[in-house]
């Protein structure tokens, strides 16, 4: 049996930890070649024991802060609160423990786990190496509770303004939560679990992995996954302690910015390594698991805009708790589509044992939210009456009514192939269905980003039409100049101008601001904040439109001399060559174009199978990029390409820099007013 085969025997017969164990036990008293071979990998095949080891000592104490912090929580003990919440320090501490083992095992090529074989080899770089720690199922799900025990400790230390049992309660959903995650890791789907025979090398990373990408969107995005975690623990901590004022908004928003703009930054990035990577030309596809991304974003959306009524005019309380309740149930959600496999999608992990656990943590968290909420609902103390239609809070309730429209559309294609086959048809939608669906409502949310920031509280007059005016003749301009260049898609038409006219309004606000009182850009930061993160999102929008509607593409096949002309951008094929690597090779074809050679490329990996896999060659000019696909090479000397021109794509990632820095300057420092502070406090404990 070679290597190869070796390893891969080993890859399949990994079984629990308490499978794993005989088997290396039973490796110590074979005959003397054996014995060697143990004494040689005795000091890396710890590392496994040790991690299994903080996994089981943090369920352990997850589950004692869990139980503690709710009983003190109810008897409101200052002291068991404290107990609670450092048992919920030390889990945490062994996730930290867990995640180290896992990272020296992985640069150390400690062979000895599963993991380390399926994920890395001995030709991998040592940064996607290090990367292969959430490279899998098992250590992305470790990653995941990482950084729940390290937020969620930092969200405890913060808390002691909340008051006793708000802080007791937090602690006890927060360390429920992270149990579950440690008892999946230890139990189900640990990284830890042994080999019975150490390989001589690794299987090495995904060749779609191998990639710059890997190392800032995944952990970006799984950042942001875990993070919604902490405002649902104190929304619902703020429930079981009836407290309806606003005092948890001010704790809990900065959490939920946190969880918001770490989700931005990674759909942004996936957008970004989809574009670089995958060769189609694109960089949103509806996928499930995009979409499951996007739904915890855009209820969040929707609760950060909402909460400044509840600060404001004391309104939309239930509304908020159950935005905060639906975006981490989303997640959960979400969780259970990625590591079930149940729905298809090219980004899921393979059925595995995982899915059925997280799929009961989803009814859990429902059943207890769901009650919760229900059983407070009477005693919120909304205020009376209905907001008035035409003002600022009428725009955000509308405006909150768009995106929960917009994640009922998402949640229902995401879901259908998983309900229809359960009567007997498989049905998938397509890119079409998301469109048709929730592009009218996407436009109706432009359209209040333009009016909702000149609307007043309460009842709006007739000065507002007058600052209406410049929105309006932006928006008009815009299309009648889109219309003279020759744009006949209806969308284009709405979606550009709709963005101007939002722009228009930040200027506007801007303008207005700085010529009469200039310093109040600084005093109010969040408000002129969030005004630069709605213009980061007029430009991500012109961004997504052009490069969308815009977007023209040729197949073509050319000799060496040969020339191609897209949009009016030539490029000319000057031929190809053959590299032999470590352990790819690739056929690399040149592209003249102007000044500079474009290299696009497909690798294949022999060791793999013969995976092959696309390298793009992208350039960017001013207004477009172009975006150059090889196909194929052929025995005479010609080869297929696929050449985009995409629009203004450049656009979505500078806007989504600019939404990110709006947020960043706008809450930097703040510090949130409590409206009602508690009766009683408890001191802030710090790990011991």
């Amino acid at each position: 049996m070679g290597a190869e085969a070796s390893v891969d025997f080993c890859a399949r017969s990994v079984g629990h930890l308490r499978d794993a164990l005989p088997r290396v036990l039973g490796v110590s008293l074979a005959p003397a070649a054996d014995a060697a071979n143990m004494r040689r990998t005795s000091g890396v095949v710890i590392l496994g024991y040790l991690g299994a080891g903080a996994l089981l000592a943090g369920v352990v104490m997850g589950g004692f802060s869990a139980l503690l912090s709710f009983w003190a929580g109810w008897r409101e003990s200052d002291a068991f609160i404290q107990v609670g919440r450092r048992a919920f320090y030390a889990a945490a501490v062994m996730t930290v423990l867990a995640a180290v083992l896992l990272e020296v095992a992985l640069l150390s090529h400690d062979f000895s786990l599963a993991y380390v074989v399926e994920h890395t080899d001995l030709s991998t770089p040592t940064a996607l190496v290090a990367a292969g720690f959430y490279g899998g199922q098992e250590g992305s799900l470790l990653y995941w509770t990482l950084i729940l025990g390290v937020l969620g400790a930092a969200s405890l230390i913060a808390s002691a303004r909340l008051g006793a049992r708000i802080s007791a309660y937090a602690t006890g959903i927060l360390a429920a939560i992270l149990s579950f995650f440690l008892f999946v890791l230890a139990v189900v789907a640990s990284p830890f679990d042994l080999l019975s025979v150490t390989p001589p090398d690794g299987l090495g990373l995904n060749p779609v992995l191998r990639d710059g990408g890997m190392l800032i969107h995944p952990p970006v995005v799984l950042a942001g996954f875990a993070s919604f975690a902490i405002p649902f623990s104190f929304a619902c901590a703020a429930l079981l302690a009836g407290r309806a004022d606003a005092a948890w908004i001010a704790h809990t928003r900065r959490f939920a910015l946190l969880a918001w703009s770490l989700q931005t930054a990674g759909l942004l990035l996936g957008m970004w390594w989809a574009y670089h990577v995958l060769g189609w030309g694109g960089y949103w596809g509806w996928d499930p698991v995009e979409n499951v991304a996007l739904m915890p974003w855009l209820a969040t959306t929707a609760y950060l805009h909402s909460s400044q009524v509840q600060e404001r005019r004391g309104r939309l309380r239930s509304w908020n708790f159950g935005l905060v309740i639906l975006a981490f149930l989303l997640v959960v959600f979400g969780t259970f589509i990625v590591r079930s496999g149940v729905v298809p999608s090219v980004h899921t992990f393979a059925i595995s044992a995982i899915g059925p656990w997280f799929f009961a943590f989803l009814f859990v968290c429902v059943v207890f939210s769901g009650t919760l909420l229900a059983f407070r609902a009477a005693s919120l103390g909304e205020a009376s009456g209905p907001a008035p239609a035409v003002s600022r809070e009428g725009a955000f309730v509308l405006q909150n009514l768009l995106l929960i429209g917009v994640v009922a559309v998402v949640l229902w294609g995401t879901v259908l192939p998983l309900v229809s086959g359960m009567f007997g048809t498989e049905r998938v939608v397509g890119a079409p269905y998301y469109e048709r669906a929730a592009g009218p409502l996407f436009a109706t949310i432009l359209a209040l980003m333009a009016v909702g920031p000149l609307l007043p509280w309460r009842h709006a007059g007739r000065p507002v039409l007058r600052a209406l005016r410049w929105p309006a003749a932006a928006a008009l301009v815009v299309m009648a100049g889109l219309f003279v260049a020759g744009v006949r898609s209806a969308p284009a038409l709405v979606a550009v101008p709709l963005a101007v006219a939002a722009g228009a309004t930040v200027a506007s606000e801007f303008g207005r601001a700085a010529l009469k009182r200039p310093m109040s850009i600084l005093r109010r930061r969040r408000r002129y904040g969030a005004y630069l993160a709605h213009l980061g999102l007029v430009v991500v929008v012109v961004g997504i439109a052009a490069s969308h509607f815009g977007q023209q593409e040729k197949d073509v096949t050319l000799q060496p001399g040969a020339q191609v002309t897209v949009a009016g951008y030539t490029l000319t094929y000057t031929g190809a060559q053959k590299r032999q690597l470590t352990d790819h090779t690739e056929f690399v074809a040149g592209m003249r174009f102007g000044d500079q050679t474009l290299e696009p490329s497909r690798a294949t990996y022999a060791g793999l199978g013969g995976q092959a896999l696309t390298h793009v060659a992208i350039t960017t000019t001013p207004l477009a990029d172009v975006y150059v696909v090889l196909a194929g090479t052929n025995d005479d000397g010609s080869a297929s390409f696929r050449v985009f021109v995409n629009p203004l794509v450049s656009w979505v990632w500078a806007g989504g820099a600019v939404i990110i820095l709006g947020v960043v300057l706008g809450n930097i420092g703040e510090r949130s007013p409590i409206p009602e502070l508690a009766r009683r406090r408890i001191p802030i404990t710090l790990p011991a």
